[in-house]
């Protein structure tokens, strides 16, 4: 009989798999991990709404499979903002490039945080942004010492302490900041 349990991760990757079934990489307390779901392409399939890119949920897993699907925060509003979905893309990509082994929990506390802001508030992106990554930064062991009050903070300063973590990241962790070019981030 197969092992049944219940995991918090975040749907980073989707990929096709057969006709109707799905793999899934899911940011959880592990790291990256790859879940199936069955029959989630057919027509009125009960999970086809859940599976979504940014979901946030908790998986029911049994095997490798995913037989159910409680979403903890759906991300429909990124849909709406074109910056939000950027940065959304952002994130995942550090998720799945990143090397988080023993850091795996606090990366998704992290991440969970970041997702739920993008999707839930009209907080600027530019301090979801800055919040994500320099918290990652410290997961990883770097210290980023960034001058700023969230309160007063202005479109030009917003850019230039982005501009201060994306060099960050190419002198410490060898890692390039994906989907930077296209953030017009608000304030």
């Amino acid at each position: 009989m197969r092992e049944t349990f219940v995991e918090v991760g975040i749907i980073i990757k989707a990929v096709r798999s057969g006709d109707y079934d799905a793999r899934l990489g899911i940011f959880n307390g592990k790291g990256l991990q790859w879940r199936t779901i069955k029959g989630v392409y057919r027509p009125k399939a009960k999970f086809a709404a859940l599976c979504g890119l940014f979901t946030v949920a908790e998986f029911t897993i049994s095997g490798q499979s995913i037989t159910g699907i409680n979403v903890l925060v759906a991300p429909y509003n990124l849909a709406r903002d074109i910056n939000r979905y950027y940065l959304a893309c952002s994130f995942a990509d550090a998720l799945l490039h990143l090397d988080f082994v023993e850091q795996a929990p606090q990366a998704l506390i992290t991440a969970v945080n970041a997702y739920t802001a993008l999707a839930t508030t009209n907080e600027s992106c530019y301090l979801i942004f800055l919040d994500f990554y320099c918290k990652v930064l410290e997961i990883l062991g770097y210290q980023i010492d960034l001058d700023y009050e969230t309160a007063n903070l202005t479109h030009s300063q917003a850019k230039k302490l982005v501009q201060q973590v994306i060099e960050a990241y190419r002198n410490h962790v060898d890692y390039e900041i994906q989907f930077c070019e296209k953030l017009y981030l608000d304030t």
